[in-house]
């Protein structure tokens, strides 16, 4: 499906947010009948035939006696699922329903799951979507009968597709009507903001900036929480940097620099804005004040931050080709290869960039090996396709 036949416009967008929410506890029927589904698959066997499954490693046995809600911090929270919104989980525990933040949530796990959605979960969480893919589709849907499972695991699936599409390649078309499907059957998900920020992700890889900066937009207007403002932000004025629309760039990065901080998560997404506004300052005034500035980010910050100082010295480079001072941003690229790969977009980025330079300088085989590694590792990304 193209993406271009997927109905992006603000209206429709804003209608999907707002549609029905996930099924309440008593929509997914009766005390009786989940009971029922308990039994058919096993979840009333005697303790210790469930405790040998359990050591034998059976796969798609239920262990968990309760839904939970999985905090950043602290113990899990038993009960049962109720309800979500963008930005909440409603759990009944002991008869009394309890609210938590999306924000402060790591993960929800319930009763019934299939192992393998577990193990998918667990995957996602460190990155791996190749292997959480491979568990998803594992599993038959048509063995799912808990609405809210089928809906986490149509989530799951259409995450691992996007984020494979965008680093190994694949087709984002097809993963962003995937999110989309998603979002027009949940749009009250405490996944709608991962949703969201996905579908803007694939927007871009596929160039198509106003959209991207129509999804990021509905992050920043509905989320009560300053971080997760201020990140959509940021990547709505990178939309518009990728676009060359530099002026409104710089303007979007400079709200974020010049606002109150008041956590080290905030105070970090104001120098990741400084870098923003320093790179587009370079296409619209000065390049030479955007490198003063940035080398000064560069001196007054911990270079433990790899995605900080890998933008930084993506930054740097941009601005000294703006100078036309390849050589040096050669080396401010270089620096971003070297020290700070495990960043894949601003790798990509560095790679893209290097396999231009080092021809440049008569370096046929360097700039060779970095064209490589950008479609080797980067396959997916907007940088391999340019």
């Amino acid at each position: 499906m193209s993406f271009d036949n997927l109905d992006l416009d603000g209206t429709s967008l804003m209608a999907r947010l707002h549609g029905s929410p996930l099924p309440t506890a008593e929509e997914m029927g009766s005390p009786q009948q989940r009971r029922s589904t308990g039994r058919a698959i096993g979840l009333c066997a005697p303790i210790k035939c469930l405790a040998f499954a359990m050591l034998l490693g059976l796969p798609g046995i239920a262990t968990a006696q309760f839904d939970q809600v999985y905090p950043l911090r602290g113990a899990p929270m038993n009960g049962e699922f109720v309800g979500s919104t963008p930005t909440e989980v409603t759990i009944k525990v002991q008869g009394t329903d309890r609210k938590i933040a999306v924000n402060e949530i790591r993960r929800l796990g319930f009763k019934e799951d299939p192992a393998e959605l577990k193990q998918a979960r667990s995957r996602v969480a460190s990155g791996d979507y190749q292997a959480a893919m491979d568990e998803l589709k594992k599993i038959n849907p048509a063995s799912v009968t808990r609405p809210i499972i089928l809906l986490d695991l149509q989530f799951y699936l259409a995450l691992c597709e996007g984020k494979l599409a965008l680093s190994s390649g694949g087709d984002k078309g097809s993963a962003a009507s995937a999110m989309l499907a998603f979002v027009r059957k949940a749009s009250k998900s405490h996944h709608f903001f991962a949703a969201a920020e996905m579908l803007g992700d694939l927007a871009v890889a596929l160039g198509k900036y106003p959209e991207a900066i129509k999804y990021y937009g509905a992050i920043s207007a509905q989320a009560p929480w300053p971080e997760y403002k201020m990140h959509a932000v940021m990547l709505e004025a990178r939309a518009l940097m990728a676009q060359k629309d530099f002026a409104n760039a710089e303007k979007k990065f400079a709200s974020l620099a010049n606002a109150t901080a008041s956590t080290a998560e905030t105070k970090r997404q104001q120098l990741l804005a400084q870098v923003g506004v320093a790179r587009c300052q370079a296409e619209t005034q000065s390049p030479e004040a955007a490198i003063a500035a940035i080398q000064k980010l560069v001196a007054d910050n911990d270079e433990s931050d790899a995605e900080l100082f890998g933008r930084a010295y993506n930054a740097l480079g941009a601005c000294y080709l703006k100078a036309n001072k390849p050589k040096e941003a050669l080396m401010a690229y270089l620096h971003v290869d070297v020290l700070f790969y495990a960043q894949p977009e601003i790798h990509a980025e560095a790679l893209y960039q290097l396999s231009k330079l080092w021809e440049q300088v008569k370096k046929t085989d360097r700039a060779n090996a970095a064209r490589n590694l950008l479609n080797d590792r980067y396959a997916g990304s907007r940088w391999a396709s340019m």
